[in-house]
């Protein structure tokens, strides 16, 4: 898995900020190179782009892969305390985040060479917070993918995932655009809606909680306990599924 990531990862974060490095902007005869200082950000989104790849397969196929059909009895008898295999799954995936924002970093400084990573060019403070705040969000969406496979498999995981996902990012949206105007009414439609969102995991608010972290803002206070809030809750649900699990054959081996 790690072998497959570091592959995966520096050919994507190399080819493109190597592309962007070779592109140029013309703008009323003016034609500008584009610089280290302007990639930065960039990167980071396709570093994004990965970290949400990474966390999404190894939430769908890999967490569940051992508590399925009838490897799940193996992992009922196994005198382990069951909440370990969720904290376990965490901490790994949290590692393989960790490697990816490495891989990043390393194609940054490949293409751009090592003073690229001066502090004047390279946002560390700010990287090191949009990493923290990455990974506690992935983790969680990881989780959430993870209970679904034990659920509903991984191949009904795969589109309740994707669909979930961008329904969720459209709520967020709608919810940021009801909270911007007037707060609505709890009695109204637009109230209800706001209110079963702000109980839900605040995917839809996170590009934006990203990007207010990456441009110096800080995320509110709410959405951090929202976000911990589910990893604990999504811990136990997890620790449930696999204490007590089904027993029925899994056509996905």
């Amino acid at each position: 898995m790690v072998f497959l990531i570091l592959i995966f990862s520096s050919i994507v974060h190399y080819a493109g900020l190597k592309l962007l490095n070779h592109l140029t902007l013309s703008i009323q005869g003016v034609v500008s190179v584009i610089g280290p200082k302007e990639s930065v950000y960039t990167a980071v989104f396709i570093q994004l782009f990965t970290a949400l790849s990474i966390s999404a397969v190894y939430g769908v196929w890999i967490a569940p892969y051992a508590h399925r059909g009838e490897r799940s009895v193996l992992t009922h008898v196994l005198p382990i305390n069951k909440i370990k295999f969720s904290i376990c799954y965490v901490i790994c995936c949290s590692l393989l985040l960790l490697i990816n924002a490495l891989v990043m970093i390393g194609s940054f400084a490949g293409v751009f060479g090592i003073s690229a990573l001066e502090k004047a060019i390279f946002p560390w403070g700010l990287l090191l917070k949009a990493f923290a705040f990455q990974t506690l969000c992935l983790d969680v969406v990881m989780l959430g993918l993870a209970l679904s496979s034990l659920i509903f498999g991984q191949v009904a995981t795969f589109f309740i995932g994707g669909t979930s996902l961008f329904v969720l990012q459209i709520l967020g949206t709608v919810a940021r655009l009801f909270r911007e105007s007037t707060p609505p009414s709890l009695l109204s439609g637009k109230g209800l809606l706001v209110l079963i969102y702000e109980k839900l995991p605040p995917i839809g608010d996170f590009i934006f909680d990203f990007k207010e972290v990456m441009t110096g803002g800080k995320v509110t206070l709410e959405h951090i306990s929202l976000w911990l809030v589910w990893l604990v809750i999504l811990n136990l649900l997890f620790w449930f599924k696999v204490r007590y699990p089904s027993q029925a054959r899994s056509t996905e081996a």
